[in-house]
């Protein structure tokens, strides 16, 4: 059913929508379920009347729910917009963000660094590091170039020239 029938069915003006309420409408259909019911009304109509009565009562209602979730829906988006705004000029916003419900997963989530992604990254050595075993560790960032070369990922100029690994040490 169509909103604006509905809204007739109900007796309701369409210009009343946007400041309609569900208990309004809840007590309009209630009033007119009274004078339509089978029950109460001898008219051989009466029950596809309180039908239509039904049926235009939930499609008000739900019209009602799609328009407070959708407003429920852009006022989160712009919050979360303004929090990512004010992030990026460099604010702490992450109490605000637990405040707002958001949930944000750890730096390191689902990420296990001592597992290589590709079995042609070389694996750093087991075991505690210091300074002389920085030497021991395995070159990152070529096996990375040779992974591109071979997948044929190559561009003019070097994509990793910019790029510096952090090292990955274990505790």
């Amino acid at each position: 059913m169509e909103l604006k029938e509905a809204l007739a069915v109900l007796q309701l003006p369409a210009s009343a929508l946007p400041t309609l309420t569900a208990e309004a409408v809840r007590k309009q259909y209630l009033r007119l379920a009274l004078r339509t019911h089978p029950d109460k009304n001898p008219d051989p109509r009466a029950a596809e009347r309180f039908a239509a009565l039904g049926a235009a009562h939930a499609a008000v209602l739900g019209a009602l729910a799609a328009d407070a979730a959708a407003h429920d829906e852009q006022r989160r988006t712009a919050t979360l917009l303004e929090l990512l705004l004010r992030a990026l000029a460099g604010e702490d916003v992450e109490a605000e963000l637990r405040a707002a419900g958001e949930y944000r997963p750890p730096a390191a989530f689902g990420v296990d660094l001592a597992v290589p992604f590709d079995a042609r990254v070389p694996q750093a050595p087991a075991g505690p590091t210091n300074a002389a075993a920085d030497e021991s560790q395995p070159d990152m960032q070529q096996a990375l170039r040779e992974m591109f070369e071979e997948e044929g990922l190559t561009e003019d100029g070097d994509p990793l020239a910019s790029y510096e690994l952090p090292l990955v040490r274990e505790v």
